[in-house]
């Protein structure tokens, strides 16, 4: 009541335009004060490997918190430990959320940090647990509907996920997070790569790494810039794609980020090996996993997985099994799930190219049966596949022809047209088999019109040849 009746006295003895005075000069510091603030935070993960976490929201809430002398929320005492640690913060966060298994902010900040360490089983239960309130902050909206946005981008889920991006970007846009805005460009330009659509997803890389640059986030500049020389290699323009990653490599050598030049050498190396460099891309593959220190288990684990098929192409089976092994040894470390599906069926090839059909086989059949394949960016269709080129090589035509279209079935129901071109041919060469020349006919041609669709060359005059 005397807090009350002073305000009453106060404000009383105030006339308006000194109350407005006092409104507005109150607004511009604390304007000031968030800028600084926010600066501050930036400037602290600088030249900061990747994995880090950032959070524009809880560093806004932050300081005006202190700007009005207030107490700190529970989610943004764990904000400030996860941005100082992210082992010690999540280690703080998990224990919250066993008390407060309900609580939609320790939800989200846990979806997160699970997505930057790329624990993908842990970050889809977190999303599926949250259920966001009508009246959520809208920073907080626009952090649920990019998270949400980018678990629809690994589920292949385009439409979903260039929808909620979009959304997201106009928020923080309105809210001068430019931190988020950069995460969703980024977002937005593996969206739009994915899909084919390479403008687009130039533009949105673009606009991603000006606005890291402007922020002087290194190893997020380095990303983005990285991230162009991939949308290089999906238009096959590999040249261009090797001076983006000899641009990102220079910006990690310059600020000293060893682990995410690793990551840039692997995208590099994947460069080089579809150009058929082998012996080039063999070279930068091994650069890294001869590291003893500043190297991730992701890191090796996909260079290992790149000389599993480097060997694997030039026939050296017992060291691309050798390898292959090494990237599952990795892959089953961090229990990542696409990895690990990944390899086996990079193992279940080898067996099948050195005629061990039964160790084959019985990996591909384990595969098709494993449930966690939805959290795989691998599609089970590939298994279905090969096993059914398995049964055709021992002349099991029926069995073949079921596996095959069971394969057509998924790769149509996801729209990848290479993998059903491939599936249909190989549903004409069963049909050739039993003399079924007009169904074989009618299977190639479907094939063709898929390749000529995705416009792949090779494909196009391997059926023609055919027809």
């Amino acid at each position: 009541m005397q807090d009350l009746e002073f305000s009453r006295i106060f404000f009383g003895s105030l006339g308006i335009g000194s109350i407005f005075f006092l409104y507005f000069h109150t607004r511009l510091r604390l304007w000031q004060i968030l800028k600084i603030n926010a600066k501050k935070s930036l400037q602290k993960i600088k030249n900061k490997e990747r994995p880090f976490f950032y959070n524009s929201y809880y560093t806004k809430q932050t300081a005006t918190r202190k700007f009005f002398h207030q107490s700190a929320t529970a989610e943004a005492k764990i904000y400030i430990a996860l941005s100082t640690s992210l082992k010690k913060g999540e280690k703080n966060l998990k224990k919250a959320i066993e008390q407060s298994p309900k609580n939609w902010k320790l939800l989200l900040l846990y979806a997160d940090i699970c997505l930057i360490q790329n624990k993908r089983v842990e970050f889809g239960n977190a999303l599926n647990n949250l259920h966001l309130p009508f009246l959520a902050p809208s920073a907080l909206r626009a952090d649920y509907l990019r998270l949400s946005a980018l678990n629809d981008l690994y589920q292949t889920n385009m439409y979903d996920a260039s929808k909620k991006l979009s959304k997201a970007l106009k928020i923080y846009q309105k809210n001068s997070f430019t931190y988020e805005e950069a995460e969703c460009y980024l977002a937005l330009g593996q969206t739009y790569r994915i899909s084919g659509v390479f403008d687009v997803a130039y533009t949105m890389f673009q606009e991603a790494e000006k606005l890291y640059k402007s922020m002087e986030l290194s190893s997020k500049q380095a990303e983005a810039v990285a991230y162009q020389g991939l949308l290089e290699i999906s238009r096959e323009n590999y040249k261009t794609s090797e001076e983006y990653f000899t641009q990102a490599e220079k910006i990690c050598q310059e600020h000293h980020l060893s682990q995410t030049l690793n990551d840039i050498k692997n995208w590099h190396g994947l460069s080089l090996y579809l150009q058929a460099k082998e012996k080039e891309a063999l070279k930068m593959f091994q650069s890294i996993t001869s590291q003893k220190s500043d190297i991730t288990e992701e890191a090796s684990a996909f260079a290992y997985e790149m000389l599993a098929r480097i060997t694997l192409h030039t026939k050296q089976f017992d060291k691309a099994l050798h390898y292959a092994e090494q990237a599952l040894i990795r892959h089953n470390e961090k229990h990542h799930q696409a990895g690990i599906f990944e390899n086996l069926y990079l193992k279940a090839e080898i067996y099948y190219a050195t005629d061990n059909l039964q160790k084959s086989a019985e990996i591909l059949t384990a595969l098709v049966r494993n449930k966690t394949s939805n959290y795989t960016t691998f599609y089970p269709a590939n298994a279905y596949s090969l096993l059914g080129l398995i049964e055709m090589r021992q002349n099991n035509l029926r069995m073949a022809r079921t596996l095959f279209k069971q394969a057509l079935d998924l790769e149509n129901s996801k729209n990848r047209l290479k993998g059903a071109a491939i599936d249909y041919n190989n549903l004409a060469e069963i049909c050739l088999r039993e003399g079924d020349k007009n169904s074989a006919e009618n299977y190639l041609r479907q094939a063709l019109s898929y390749a000529e669709e995705i416009e792949d060359d090779e494909l196009k005059s391997y059926l023609k040849a055919k027809l």
